[in-house]
Formats: C-alpha cells, sequence, structure tokens
C-alpha cells in the first residue's frame, strides 16, 4: 500500500495544472501565429483583385504601354475611342498640303485630308502653322506636321468617330486615331509635339 502525504499531492496538482495551462497558452499562441498568416494571404489576394477590376474599369492594365510606360494620363477622349465602333480603316500615303487643292495630306499636326474630308484629331491640340504666335510655335509646329506625316504613312490606322459630335465648328471632322490599340494622338504628346485637348486652345510661346 503507498501512502502520499498531503503536501506531496498538492505540490503534483500544481504542476499539472501548470502544465495544463502551459499547453493551453501554447495551442492558442499557435492557432494564433496560423489565423494571422492566413489572413494575410488573403488580404494580399484581396489586393491584388482590387487592382486587377481598378485597372478594368479605367481601360488600362499593367502592361498597357501608354499609361504605364511613358507617364501619361489616359485623357476621355482616348477612352471613348477604346470603347466606340470600329470605325474607317485607313492605308494610305500622305504628303504635305500645298497650294488650294487639297486631297490626302497633312495640313499641320492635328489636321489633314483624306480624299477630300478634312479631318480634326479630336483628341490633342498642336502648335499652329498659319498663325503662329512665335517662332517656338511654329519650329514646334513644323516637328509636329511632319511627325504625323511620317506615322498616318507608316501602314494602315483606324479612325473613329466621337459619338456625340462629328464634327467641330470649322466644319472638320472629327476622328481619333487608332493603330494597334493606341492613340496616334497619344503618341505625339508623349513625343512633346502636342497636349490632350482640353477643350480650349493654351498658348505655346
Amino acid at each position: 500500500m503507498v501512502v502520499v502525504n498531503f503536501e506531496t499531492a498538492r505540490r503534483r496538482a500544481r504542476r499539472a495544472f501548470a502544465g495544463l495551462v502551459l499547453a493551453t497558452f501554447l495551442a492558442v499562441f499557435a492557432a494564433t501565429i496560423a489565423i494571422a498568416t492566413q489572413w494575410q494571404s488573403i488580404a494580399s489576394v484581396s489586393t491584388n483583385a482590387v487592382r486587377r477590376a481598378k485597372d478594368t474599369v479605367i481601360g488600362f492594365t499593367a502592361s498597357d504601354p501608354i499609361e504605364r510606360n511613358s507617364g501619361i494620363a489616359a485623357d476621355p477622349l482616348h477612352l471613348i475611342a477604346e470603347q466606340s465602333p470600329r470605325g474607317t480603316r485607313v492605308n494610305q500615303a500622305f504628303t504635305s498640303c500645298s497650294g488650294s487643292k487639297r486631297v490626302t495630306c497633312i495640313v499641320d499636326g492635328d489636321t489633314f485630308w483624306l480624299r477630300g474630308e478634312k479631318i480634326r484629331i479630336a483628341d490633342i491640340d498642336t502648335p499652329e502653322i498659319g498663325k503662329p504666335q512665335c517662332a517656338q510655335e511654329l519650329a514646334l509646329g513644323q516637328k509636329a506636321k511632319m511627325r504625323l506625316q511620317a506615322l498616318l504613312s507608316a501602314g494602315p490606322f483606324e479612325m473613329r468617330p466621337l459619338p456625340d459630335r462629328k464634327a467641330d465648328q470649322y466644319g472638320r471632322s472629327l476622328r481619333i486615331l487608332m493603330r494597334n490599340g493606341q492613340s496616334i494622338g497619344d503618341k505625339l504628346v508623349a513625343e512633346g509635339l502636342a497636349r490632350i485637348w482640353e477643350g480650349r486652345r493654351r498658348p505655346w510661346c
């Protein structure tokens, strides 16, 4: 017969209780770490999903060469062009306009003729050549004109109309020019030869 005194029994009970408390603490700690890790993973996935959704709403993805690489914000007219129905496909060589008879030629950096129709590029504004306010505007306008001639003659592009306005106050057809999903106007802006059209002209001098 084994006899255990009262003090020994109390010590054993205390050790058992302490062991139980320690085991419970370790279990709770491990569960907390696991939950925190899982939550961080969920939060990361949610953040990426929100970013992708935002890009989709804006109309651009992370690989878009205009929005992400050039640092130029997408203008509303460009977004309208992206969402508009397919327009007229053009594959034409352009010359520089001269004389009174104009059929297919470039007037300046944002205006040209195509088969007898005068067209204004709707999403940009370029320096004036006909009535420049200073020599700097004339020089930049000439560069914009030559660049537009090269871009339009480089291969097929598409002319898309604005859904709510077909022509400006001067009777010029308003069109946005697209090639491979990019606005040709935005390319001129990226090269410093044009500005995004803001509804009014601003001085170039």
